[in-house]
């Protein structure tokens, strides 16, 4: 009986003395609390206070960080609309009778140019060298009247710097946010046991963002389309075809003029052979007419798909780059507000 009552009455002791301690507070920490300010306060807070209001910026700086992805794809949307919507008018251009006419003898022209340059310096590759040469023409066409218009006023350096401002005000609000409720806090006279350092964590998001912005953009656009076995600003049209319709150009240009100026010139002498090469000329045309128009039929759709999809892949390029930049550039500043220091 006496052990029984004994076990009984230990029970119970325990039982208050956890009633006890579950009614103590749970032990406090002391912050220090650096503000954007610079000036740092000690201050009382529940214990938990330190990894909610961390867990709460960090929250904060995922959304910024959707936010500037949001803000930048809108921005490289808009910024290259009007190279997309020049791509048409391009596709006219490049395949019109005489342009194309006149951008086979470049195309022709740079590519005895590459050959040339190549066998004088023992180039290694001279096949990317013969693509380069080839490709110049069209490349500096596309240039002028695709993307100057749309990239050469400096606007994809004025979007990132908007971008990075909104970020830098949001940003800066949160952490004003923090460090409002962290100072209506009691003051404390212990040791720091956690600290939050919110002026390390308020440096400028922006110039990060700037330092993102092409030197040329115009040149990011046009190496953006290009990838191992097929490049697009090498092929803008396809290679087979141009050369093609090169060859048959040239044979059937001096074939006709001329068959027509020896056959005109035995039936009636001078004016027979005249009258023959104006014939051998016309017809010599008139094949070259139809052969632009063959080759518009056969590569015309998946020319300016190759154009519209290196705007795309440059359009994504262009925002996610500096998303990424923006992204890692918040996550230091989370990082920052473990920044060691005295709390005077």
């Amino acid at each position: 009986m006496g052990r029984a009552a004994l076990t009984g009455g230990s029970w119970r002791g325990l039982a208050v003395a956890l009633a006890l301690l579950a009614s103590l507070p749970a032990r406090a920490e002391t912050l220090a609390v650096v503000v954007p300010s610079g000036a740092c306060l000690l201050r009382a807070a529940p214990a938990g206070t330190h990894a909610g209001e961390r867990a709460s910026l960090a929250e904060e700086a995922v959304a910024l960080g959707g936010l500037a992805q949001r803000l930048l794809a809108d921005a490289a949307t808009i910024r290259l609309a009007a190279a997309r919507e020049g791509v048409p008018a391009f596709g006219d251009w490049a395949y019109g009778w005489v342009q194309s006419y006149v951008t086979s003898y470049r195309i022709l022209a740079g590519a005895v140019t590459g050959l040339a340059q190549s066998a004088t310096e023992r180039d290694a590759a001279p096949g990317a060298r013969l693509a380069e040469e080839m490709a110049a023409p069209m490349r500096a066409a596309f240039r002028a009247r695709v993307l100057d218009p749309a990239l050469a006023d400096g606007g994809i350096a004025a979007d990132l710097a908007h971008v990075g401002a909104a970020l830098d005000a949001a940003w800066s609000a949160a952490l004003a946010a923090s460090a409002t409720r962290l100072a209506a806090l009691p003051p404390a006279a212990a040791q720091a046991t956690h600290r939050l350092d919110l002026a390390a964590a308020a440096r400028p998001i922006a110039p990060a963002l700037a330092a993102t912005a092409p030197d040329d953009p115009l040149a990011l656009i046009a190496e953006e389309g290009t990838e191992p076995g097929t490049v697009f600003v090498r092929s803008m049209r396809p290679v087979a075809a141009r050369l093609g319709a090169i060859a048959l150009r040239a044979s059937e240009a001096g074939s006709l003029v001329a068959a027509g100026g020896a056959f005109g010139f035995a039936l009636g002498g001078l004016p027979g052979g005249a009258v023959g090469i104006a014939g051998g000329v016309g017809s010599s045309w008139a094949i070259d007419w139809l052969i632009n128009r063959l080759d518009a039929s056969l590569n015309r759709a998946a020319f300016e798909a190759r154009a519209l999809e290196a705007i795309a892949r440059a359009e994504h390029r262009l925002a996610t780059e500096p998303a990424a930049v923006a992204a890692a550039a918040l996550a230091a500043r989370i990082d920052a507000l473990a920044t060691e220091g005295d709390c005077r």
